[in-house]
């Protein structure tokens, strides 16, 4: 038992450095959109692309989808075999979080762009958000692994 409970610890540590490096990346996304934004008073975006508007409104329709897939794949990736040991549903849990914290980034990955193309701070600032939650929705715990694989198991 105590070796389990050793994996647990390291495959969760791992998946929660993960975690922090989304969140650490957001992070940089904001410092870079800020210091853009003071240093180069309006700042109007890089590019003069005429359907700004529309590639607008097919970020945020990604921003919807990724939260719908991130839920879909969770659930696919963590459905569990009758005859799975604990090392490999251990695997699957770890590599689950780790794959939906980071698409959980991707929003705010979009409002990044969407600021460098066209000066969209509030869309960006949006997005961000929606990552933050995501991130914060889909962050490993160990408390949630635990019970989890205890339902499973």
């Amino acid at each position: 038992m105590d070796d389990s409970l050793e994996e647990l610890r390291r495959a969760h540590k791992s998946s929660a450095i993960v975690g922090v490096a989304v969140i650490v990346g957001l992070f940089v996304f904001l410092v870079a959109e800020e210091i853009i934004r003071a240093r180069s008073k309006p700042f109007l975006g890089f590019a003069a692309i005429p359907e700004l508007a529309v590639l607008r409104y097919v970020f945020y329709g990604l921003a919807v989808l990724e939260v719908v897939v991130i839920r879909l794949l969770q659930g696919l990736l963590l459905k569990r075999s009758p005859g799975d040991a604990f090392k490999t549903t251990l695997q699957k849990l770890a590599r689950t979080s780790m794959a939906t914290v980071c698409l959980s980034e991707v929003p705010g990955v979009l409002g990044f762009l969407l600021f460098l193309l066209g000066g969209f701070n509030r869309d960006f600032y949006a997005l961000l958000g929606v990552s933050l939650v995501l991130v914060f929705m889909y962050f490993p715990r160990l408390r949630s692994w635990r019970d989890w694989l205890e339902r499973t198991v």
